[in-house]
């Protein structure tokens, strides 16, 4: 009896088939990889920051206040918009305090990314108001970390999401095609590694600053072990010791983030790859 209908339902079905092949559900399994590779780069950041800080800020205090040149009315501040010094050059550790912001930025800009990454490829239901403010969040935030470092390019161009990017994100979130999603991420590789990079340029930095600061702490220590003997030359091994354990793990911690960013760049670029059928 149904024979007749056969070939239109074998028709329709292959019609079927061929709408939706291209809506395919995206596996999110590489997403979330990377989500969490992001939010991983960020473990560490404040415990480097701090013996970075401390190090700067103590030396700045010792090399200050040994100079007899220097004057009381320097240390004093304007309050303003940037809290501007009296003295010629502000303190180093300011700068380190800022690094420590910018590249805290940067990370929540980064794992705000990734999170709507994985929103996006686990076909969760975004409307495109809803996108557009949480990329307007995002590239708020990888705007002011890029002014920070003195970024002197477009406001395009400080975006964490370019503008070509967003039009093929949209065009997923209307039609859940993969191709418009594989786009997304090719569009936007640029910009990811541009602002790795900046990550990256930031830990040198402060590697940088550490190795410096290493030899400044160490030298005071160097001397009184050198005019000692007996407890007080313990006590100044004791104390060279602890130094060290500070300056490896510091250490350690920004070449492990170092690793990371290196990794981001390159594990953004895999998605597109591991979202091809």
């Amino acid at each position: 009896m149904f024979q007749k209908y056969f070939p239109c339902i074998h028709i329709l079905i292959i019609i079927i088939l061929l709408s939706i092949s291209g809506c395919a559900s995206v596996n999110s399994g590489s997403f979330i990889k990377f989500n969490n590779a992001v939010k991983e780069a960020s473990t560490g950041i404040d415990a480097a920051m701090s013996v970075n800080h401390k190090w700067t800020r103590a030396g700045f205090i010792s090399g200050f206040s040994a100079d007899s040149e220097s004057k009381f009315s320097q240390l004093i501040i304007q309050p303003g918009e940037k809290y501007n010094w009296l003295m010629e050059k502000p303190p180093i550790y300011l700068d380190i305090k800022k690094a420590h912001f910018t590249l805290t930025e940067l990370n929540n800009a980064f794992i705000q990314y990734a999170d709507l990454l994985v929103k996006l490829s686990g076909g969760e239901l975004i409307n495109i108001d809803t996108f557009d403010q949480l990329t307007k969040d995002i590239n708020k935030n990888a705007a002011e970390a890029a002014k920070a470092l003195n970024m002197s390019v477009s406001s395009d161009n400080l975006a964490l999401i370019s503008t070509t990017s967003l039009e093929s994100a949209r065009l997923y979130i209307e039609h859940k095609k993969k191709g418009y999603l594989i786009e997304t991420i090719k569009k936007n590789q640029e910009s990811v590694q541009k602002y790795s990079d900046a990550c990256i340029l930031l830990i040198h930095i402060m590697i940088g600053n550490l190795k410096t600061y290493y030899v400044e702490k160490y030298e005071p220590i160097k001397i009184t072990w050198n005019a000692s003997s007996g407890l007080e030359r313990q006590k100044q091994t004791e104390a060279m010791l602890d130094i060290n354990d500070q300056f490896i793990n510091a250490l350690e911690i920004l070449k492990e983030l170092e690793t990371a960013y290196t990794a981001l760049s390159k594990a953004h670029e895999e998605l597109a790859i591991s979202t091809l059928p």
